[in-house]
């Protein structure tokens, strides 16, 4: 029984498309990340950095799981919508199609209809692949008459969409079954769903027909090899166009099959479900691979192939250009000659540039860039044009390889990629030259440098029976001139970068480590993400690691600080960076400093400010021309110069005190200038205002609604929300009512009666129900996100310490274009929905005291602040503070903040911007123990709610990007290694002896100079404190290493020393027809004598061993004793180093594998396990004396392995299989089961499907400091008090466990191709997986799952092998974490259902989430 949970969603991106989906004005962008869709709009902000330049931010609106692998998007214009916009398609694998549109009433993406293409409606070929095994590909006419999703081998469906023209009022009844339905029985819901809907007895016409599936070899017997087809422009009936062939195209057999493609162009009638040939072009080049439907003035499609563009008009006249040489060689075809070029069109995307002469840009998948131009010669097109965009002009601003291409309004383009970041760029063209008119001789002359046309008389093409038509001189001139104008319009494209979207897709490799400014019990996961340019080593943390800045030994004794910035009346208020005034708190008094210009502070003392005693709150008012400081009985304001200007009493001097006195005391400020909020511990509030001109405070008369009623939190909020429109939100001590006030006329605006019920959409004026309640202890309003990018938010705590965040919007779109522009629109229209969030609340065993040693009664409360360019709330905590955090293309976060090694417990945190330390904020440690100044790291992001900090491995001399591999931490020296590559070209019998040197080795044999290539490997020595380079060390030409590790070696077999070494693993590729050979490489770290100018530079590696093999080495791991197991061709090799420096093998087995892709070992048990590429995974034994290797039992057969490894299992043993169609196989071995023969057979329990592919070798045994779930269920039975699941009460601090391994609570990490990283826990217990499979199961029917997709028949996997008796399913974590989105009401009832409660829930969550992997 296991449960897998993601902990990272999907970062790479698959696919987008730009539509207006908000609404009829909108210009928004949806991407895909493999089953993860997001909706962004482009928002312009300044950038302070760049001269306080205008730049274009990617700005999430709202992101939706998906229960499915997405293959397509599109955009379609339907007849009505939700929101007045377009509405998405969205192509599903599996031959399914999501019709969705914008709901502005729940704001949040509708599901239209949903429509499958597979089971026993559609007829497969009995001996052809099935669905899954085929790519889908969905396409969609330019004016939304219908969409076609090509499937299996050679199947068309056809959805067609109604029109403006058609009546509405007519229901035409279908002969046969709508190929949408499975069965025959569904016959008359069938015409309700595909032609219409019925709503209290009234029928309504959806905005589809009744779709159908063909077979293609029904249009024509040809099209049994289709390539690609895509709907063309500027036809009166919906045609399209495909690329195909009679047989299989193939470079293997490029002899025989030499042009084998052909080019149709079909009309269809939707009506008669009929179709016209109009178009077949013959005889084109074998390497195409894409059709791109391109629009006037240009018309016609374009032909994408791997050495050449052909264009097809709609005549069926053809135009061709090749790139690079081998478009000759592999065909004859008649194009220009561009070979100079030297392009690879391989995975390239195009999207049009200018619309009015039909420019294409084209992204290629090293990431550069060029444009492609056509020739116009009227309506003809004389020829194509490709050039290059030079990196002056932006060609190199995008270093990913791009997965699509898509334009956006105002001459932006957003390249997203599946290999790294993808890019927001815009691009602007130079105004045409006003330089004098070139004469006929220049014309003549720039004609020998345009590219001409291979056949010369096809510029004497004239019609002769045509009076008017030109003569051949002068069409000679027109295409010299146009070829001139298409080169000058080619080079005067700049493209510039505005945004990135942050990605960690593909994860190459990862590895634990270690920094040494870190706590001694807290390591970092360290990844190898991205392919070429774009790869990099990226740091990846859970908690936030601020970066310190210095200390304050000066602010001993400590319990608050606040650091403001005073401005004069005449100076502009917003010019200053750093704040004037730092004030000091504790028990006894409080202190005023100033900054000095290096950062020292020097303290006031002859000022009227009152220092005498602690303070609560002190603030800058009026644009910082006065200063405001609350005690517990009075309010004293100050002029810049700390000159006492008022007193104003809180607490009535003649009351005797006592407990009304006690309910009169300040327990809670707020401040938005020039407005203060004091809330009072009896549920008072003192409002304040600040008049600038009179330099005074004026105290506001409460009227009887505010005074009558008991508020237990509030706070105020002047932004974009209420346009800059100062209001005071409080929060009713009875009801848990929200109410709204304007300010200062104490106008109530909005009463939100049913915030308690906490419901997915919060309306003020929806009717309240009976049901179970939150307890709501606090509630704030503030803006979230990077500076003008940033979005209000309402952020709620309840009394368990659950944080709920709502998203403000507007159902009216007219009140939102208004806010759009900054006015106000006021609270009539305004709603709020929740935002998904999956926070577990951290137990803090060090309660919060007073000075008395009491434990306080009210906690600190949350806090708005701005800290590095970013609007973040802080959220208090002793020993786990915590940060909620917006990125721009991310949903808020929460994550905690890591503390210093010598801070113990913090106080309070302050945020502050001081010379030296701008923008970053003081942490004050508990017990006055002193204050710590610190940044946010600068170079980290934190889009995935994790803490990731990237950095690029490069060469020496180029400082070039290189594409990292491998990584492995040497925790004796503290020292990362790293592998990368670059690309080098391959030359036959090259580097036999010679080494590599700029990419030239050996000798050419051939006349080719784009030569093939492949990668050239060089390992690196990484400073893990500053991340310096220390040492590059190149490994030999035609070695591709297939494993690196650090590695326990025994160095002695006299003393049996033990070392840890530097393992590396190769594979030699010598060509086609030579045998593979493999290495195994030992390094040592040995001491040097340091360069001076290089920090830690005293370390080298140093070649230990090298030992040859037959066969290439494909999978590594360290044996028990320090010893070596490598997977050498079809054999486990088990090798010893000896004194001499060889590496010798001691014992190996034949186990007559196919591929050996992972090799794994349990610690020190002597359990091993070996997965197949095609035999499945084998689990067996290794033994020292003597020496042996031994096999125990198999499993998986037929399953092809990319990842295997061992899960304990509370006294069983469990395999875990990772296979290339990103399912996870569950294993066991258990010998004392009579079904497994002894052990020899592996029992099936599970499959689950987790829609990614796993990295390569990648999965990772992880210990969790929690205690396991049977554990838990004991504590939560006796009473005992919650640790939150840590097993000692170390609040998830890593220490040496006290139980066995097999009896500890493990993970398995699962990093992925996709970018996401998922986590598998065991669950042993029963009672815990009959609750959470209940809760599963419950939330699968009650929450609403985006595009209509079904959970179950996601996760559901198709498997040859018969689970075992008694086998159970795992569950899916991520769906039970989705509980936070139901209401309070429903949410109790759920958890009814489910025979559990809160606590236990959340002990639950915690566990599945990952809370035992605090240390990361």
């Amino acid at each position: 029984m296991q449960c897998y949970t993601e902990l990272l969603p999907p970062t790479a991106v698959t696919h987008a498309v730009s539509l207006p989906f908000l609404s009829a004005n909108s210009n928004n962008l949806i991407v895909a990340k493999t089953s993860l869709l997001q909706v962004f709009e482009v928002r312009d902000a300044h950038n302070t950095s760049n001269g306080n330049a205008t730049q274009s931010k990617l700005s999430l609106i709202g992101e939706y799981p998906l229960s499915g692998t997405v293959t397509s998007l599109r955009s379609i214009a339907l007849s009505t919508t939700a929101s007045g916009g377009h509405a998405l398609l969205v192509g599903l694998k599996d031959a399914k199609i999501s019709l969705v549109e914008w709901d502005p009433e729940n704001h949040r993406i509708s599901t239209i209809s949903i429509h499958y293409y597979e089971g026993d409606n559609v007829s497969l070929p009995p001996f052809g692949p099935s669905l899954k095994d085929c790519e889908s590909s969905l396409t969609v006419d330019p004016s939304s008459r219908c969409a076609a999703l090509r499937f299996g081998q050679r199947h068309l469906a056809i959805l067609p969409f109604r029109q403006h023209g058609d009546d509405l009022a007519e229901e035409e009844r279908e002969d046969g079954f709508d190929a949408d339905m499975g069965d025959a029985a569904a016959d008359g819901l069938k015409r309700t769903t595909t032609n219409g809907i019925e709503i209290n007895g009234d029928a309504k016409l959806t905005p589809y027909k009744a779709s159908f599936v063909t077979p293609l070899t029904t249009l024509d017997p040809s099209l049994t090899h289709p390539v690609d087809l895509a709907f063309l422009h500027e036809y009166r009936e919906p045609t399209f166009g495909i690329l195909s062939a009679s047989q299989q195209p193939s470079q293997a057999l490029l002899d025989q099959r030499k042009d084998c493609l052909s080019y149709q162009v079909f009309t269809l009638d939707l009506e008669q479900r009929a179709s016209t040939n109009l178009i077949s072009v013959p005889k084109l080049p074998s390497d195409l691979w894409k059709v791109v439907p391109l629009a006037l003035p240009v018309g016609g499609a374009l032909l994408v192939g791997t050495n050449e563009f052909v264009h097809i008009d709609q005549n069926g006249k053809a135009n061709a250009v090749a790139v690079n040489e081998f478009a000759k060689r592999a065909s004859g075809f008649a194009m220009t000659d561009q070979s100079d070029l030297q392009l690879k069109l391989e995975d390239c995307e195009l999207e049009t540039l200018d619309t009015k002469n039909g420019d294409l840009l084209i992204v290629l998948h090293d990431g550069s860039l060029a444009v492609l131009n056509f020739r116009l010669t009227g309506r003809n097109i004389g020829g194509l044009l490709v050039t290059r965009v030079s990196s002056a002009r932006g060609g190199s601003v995008n270093a990913s390889a791009p997965s699509c291409l898509v334009s956006l309004d105002g001459q932006k383009l957003f390249i997203g990629s599946e290999d790294g970041n993808s890019s927001l760029l815009s691009w602007d063209k130079d105004a045409p030259s006003t330089s004098r008119k070139r004469s006929h001789a220049q014309m003549l002359d720039q004609q020998t440098s345009a590219p001409a046309p291979e056949d010369a008389d096809e510029a004497e093409e004239v019609d002769e029976d045509d009076l008017y038509a030109p003569t051949a001189e002068a069409v000679k001139r027109t295409v010299a001139v146009s070829s001139q104008t298409a080169a000058d319009s080619a080079a005067a494209y700049r493209f510039e970068l505005h945004d990135e979207l942050q990605s960690l897709g593909p994860i190459n490799d990862t590895c634990l480590g270690r920094s040494p400014d870190a706590a001694p019990d807290k390591l970092e996961l360290v990844a190898a993400v991205g392919r070429g340019k774009a790869s990099r080593l990226a740091f990846m943390h859970r908690d936030i690691l601020p970066t310190k800045v210095r200390s304050r030994d000066e602010l001993l004794g400590a319990r608050n600080i606040w650091s403001v910035r005073a401005h004069s009346k005449d100076s502009a208020t917003e010019a200053d960076e750093h704040d004037t005034h730092l004030f000091v708190s504790d028990p006894t008094s409080t202190r005023v400093y100033t900054y000095a210009p290096d950062g020292d502070l020097k303290e006031l003392t002859d000022t009227d400010f009152d220092s005498e005693g602690p303070t609560l709150a002190v603030a800058a008012l009026a644009h910082g021309t006065m200063f405001l400081q609350c005690r517990a009985t009075e309010i004293r304001t100050y002029d810049r110069e700390l000159g006492l200007s008022q007193i104003i009493p809180l607490i009535d001097d003649e009351d005797d005190g006592g407990e009304a006195q006690d309910l009169l005391t300040p327990v809670a400020v707020d401040v938005c200038d020039p407005y203060v909020l004091v809330l009072r511990e009896g549920g008072g509030v003192v409002v304040l205002k600040a008049e600038e001109k009179q330099g005074e405070v004026e105290m506001l008369d409460i009227p009887a609604q505010v005074e009558e009623k008991t508020w237990i939190g509030g706070c105020l909020y002047s932004g974009p929300l209420t346009a800059d429109t100062p209001t005071m939100w409080l929060l009713d001590g009875e009801t848990m009512a929200l109410h709204v006030f304007a300010l200062p006329s104490f106008e109530r605006v909005m009463v939100a009666a049913g915030l308690p019920f906490l419901p997915p959409v919060l309306t003020p004026d929806a009717p309240l129900r009976r049901g179970a309640k939150a307890t709501l202890t606090e509630i704030l309003v503030a803006d979230l996100g990077n500076e003008g990018v940033s979005r209000p938010f309402l952020v709620l705590r309840t009394a368990m310490d659950e944080l709920v965040f709502y998203e403000p919007f507007y159902y009216d779109s007219e009140a939102a274009a208004v806010v759009e522009e900054g006015k106000q629109a006021g609270f009539g229209n305004l709603r709020f929905r929740k935002v998904p969030n999956t926070y577990v609340p951290t137990y803090d065993d060090e309660a919060e005291a007073d000075e008395d040693g009491d434990v306080a009664t009210r906690p600190q409360s949350l806090r708005a602040m701005c800290v590095g360019g970013r609007h973040v709330v802080y959220v208090p905590g002793g020993r786990s503070p915590s940060f909620i955090i917006k990125d721009p293309g991310s949903l808020p976060k929460v994550l905690g903040l890591r503390l210093p090694p010598e801070v113990k417990a913090l106080q309070t945190l302050a945020p502050l911007s001081a010379p030296g330390c701008e923008q970053g904020f003081a942490l004050v440690e508990r017990g006055g123990n002193g204050v710590q100044e610190c940044l946010f790291p600068a170079r980290a992001t934190f889009e995935t709610g994790w803490s990731v900090e990237k950095m690029a491995v490069t060469d020496g001399a180029s400082q070039e990007p290189r594409e990292v591999r491998r990584v492995g931490y040497h925790e004796g020296r503290g020292l990362y290694v790293v592998a990368s590559c670059r690309d080098v070209d391959w030359i036959e019998g090259g580097g036999q002896e010679e080494e590599v040197e700029d990419g030239e080795v050996g000798r050419v044999v051939d006349d080719i100079s784009l030569r093939p290539q492949l990668p050239h490997y060089t390992l690196h020595l990484l400073s893990s404190r500053n991340h310096a380079t220390i040492q590059t060390l190149g490994l030999p030409y035609l070695d591709t290493l297939t494993a690196l590790k650090i590695l326990p070696i025994e160095i002695s077999e006299r003393t049996h020393e033990q070392r840890s070494l530097i393992v590396a693993t190769t594979a030699s590729i010598r060509g086609q027809d030579t045998p593979a050979l493999g290495a195994v490489t030992v390094f040592d770290l040995i001491d040097v004598v340091p360069d001076p100018d290089i920090e830690e530079s005293g370390v080298q590696m140093h070649l230990l061993s090298r030992e040859e093999t037959k066969g290439a080495v494909t999978a590594l791991e360290g044996l028990g004793g320090g010893f070596i197991g490598t997977a050498q061709g079809m054999k486990l090799m088990v090798r010893g180093l000896k004194e001499d420096g060889s590496c010798l093998p001691v014992a190996f087995l034949d186990a007559q594998q196919s591929f050996v892709t992972t090799l794994k070992c349990l610690g020190s048990s002597g359990l091993w396990l070996a997965g197949d590429a095609k035999k499945g995974v084998w689990i067996g034994g290794w033994t020292q004396e003597p020496y042996r290797l031994s096999i125990l039992g198999r499993g998986g057969s037929g399953v092809e392995v990319l990842d295997a490894d061992f899960l304990p299992m509370g006294g069983a043993l469990g395999v875990i299989v990772a296979d290339g169609d990103g399912a996870l196989h569950c294993l066991q071995y258990d010998p004392e089961d009579p079904a497994t023969g002894h052990g020899q057979r592996l029992l099936d329990r599970a499959a689950f499907d987790t829609g990614h592919v796993v990295t390569l070798a990648g999965m990772m045994l992880l210990p969790s400091t929690l205690s396991p779930f049977a554990e838990q269920a004991e504590d939560l039975a006796a009473a005992r008090p919650l640790t939150n699941g840590n097993a000692d009460g170390t609040n998830g601090e890593a220490k040496p466990p006290s139980q066995p391994q097999h009896h500890r609570l493990n993970h398995v990490l699962l990093p992925t191709l996709s970018g996401s990283i998922g986590l598998l826990t065991p669950i042993t217990d029963e009672a815990t997986y009959r609750r959470l499979s209940a809760l599963q199961t419950q939330l699968t029917n009650l929450l609403e799952h985006a595009a209509g997709l079904n959970p179950r028949a996601y996760r559901a996997v198709d498997t040859l092998a018969t689970p075992a008796v008694g086998s159970r399913g795992v569950l899916d974590g991520s769906l039970v974490q989705r509980i936070s989105e139901l209401g309070a009401t429903r949410r109790a009832e759920v958890l009814g259902r489910a025979g559990t409660d809160s606590w236990a829930l959340r002990s639950d969550l915690e566990v599945i989430s990952g809370g035992g992997l605090g240390y990361l």
